[in-house]
């Protein structure tokens, strides 16, 4: 593939003064870099922050969009890649393709997809949609023609998932922003039961009263652990009746990736990236985490785990090669490799 120049509108968070260095925006970017791709981050949220009119919210969006108009035209951009983008216009899309007709443009996701209709508007002006959650792709490729959706997976790469080799003095870590409305706040609280019970010792960050942790703090917290669970808002205490096809989170990949041995509920399809036992350990509902918590930390049989764990997901969710992946589908190229997940993507309603 010819080097492209492509413009990364997304959340880089530039507010928050580096705390979220490893988020899933810079990690695309950085990989596009290493495929031999000039990027151009655009933080839209940011950009649009900075151009409110006496700082009442959301008063710079038309700035903001006509300003990824005229960075996009001044680059003569290849490829406009959104990520989230919740607050591009679909009109913005549309003028843009009258100005570049050649112009490629993709959308990547990996939050619950519970939008407003202009978001859904611009499936119907984007090439591809990539998302982290399977489960739907044929539905919306029915609903929104000649527009390619696949899943992607949530990236883990060495330049951000550092693991630090550090003495480990936690037992568990469990990380997750439950606002206590959801089902992640019923599992902390089962968690934390459970580990005081126990004598094991844990640290429970963003749940049940706890402060988030962000920044080389959240790489420190997750190095020190020596079991990471991972557990999120669209998952089930009893597993198997979740609502998911290969879906996880950014922090999953985040642990995995540090090489923190990772324990997750039961995801359809997972067992294509993580080989249970050897990579990563699942369970059916908490009384099955807490049976087999018990289990690994007996005797260290997680750090076998922890490290099978961060060996495979830097090989098949690393930054470059998942950036490829994306760029290929765009094109339509021949794949350059057998990916894992290969099988879920689809057009009008077909799998392609």
């Amino acid at each position: 593939m010819k080097s492209l120049k492509i413009v990364h509108c997304g959340i880089f968070n530039h507010n928050v003064n580096g705390s979220f260095f490893y988020g899933l925006d810079r990690k695309i970017s950085h990989g596009l870099i290493q495929n031999g791709h000039f990027v151009y981050e655009f933080s839209y949220r940011d950009v649009e922050r900075n151009l409110r009119i006496c700082g009442l919210k959301n008063s710079g969006l038309k700035k903001m969009n006509d300003k990824l108009v005229d960075i996009c035209k001044n680059i003569n951009a290849d490829v406009l890649l959104l990520g989230k983008a919740e607050k591009i216009y679909p009109q913005t899309l549309i003028k843009l393709k009258k100005i570049l007709p050649n112009l490629k443009i993709a959308l990547w996701y990996v939050d619950h997809l519970e939008e407003k209709k202009d978001f859904f508007d611009k499936f119907e002006l984007i090439d591809a949609f990539f998302y982290a959650n399977a489960l739907n792709l044929e539905k919306l490729s029915l609903k929104y023609k000649n527009t390619i959706f696949s899943f992607f997976p949530n990236i883990s790469d060495e330049a951000f998932d550092k693991k630090l080799n550090l003495e480990k003095t936690t037992d568990i870590i469990y990380i997750a922003r439950d606002y206590k409305e959801d089902v992640r706040h019923k599992f902390a609280l089962l968690l934390d039961e459970f580990c005081k019970k126990e004598g094991i010792n844990h640290k429970i960050y963003a749940s049940l009263g706890n402060p988030a942790i962000f920044g080389n703090d959240f790489h420190i917290a997750v190095n020190q652990a020596k079991i990471a669970i991972n557990f999120n808002r669209d998952d089930e205490l009893e597993c198997t009746t979740s609502k998911k096809l290969l879906g996880a989170s950014d922090r999953m990949a985040q642990f995995l990736g540090c090489g923190t041995c990772t324990f997750s509920p039961k995801i359809a399809g997972f067992e294509k990236l993580y080989e249970y036992k050897k990579d990563i350990v699942y369970f059916d509902n908490p009384q099955d985490c807490f049976s087999k918590i018990k289990e690994y930390l007996k005797d260290d049989k997680y750090a076998k785990i922890a490290k099978h764990g961060r060996e495979r997901t830097l090989d098949i969710a690393n930054a470059k090669r998942t950036t490829k992946f994306m760029l290929e589908t765009l094109f339509g190229l021949n794949f350059g490799e057998n990916y894992e997940w290969r099988e879920f993507m689809y057009k009008n309603g077909e799998k392609i």
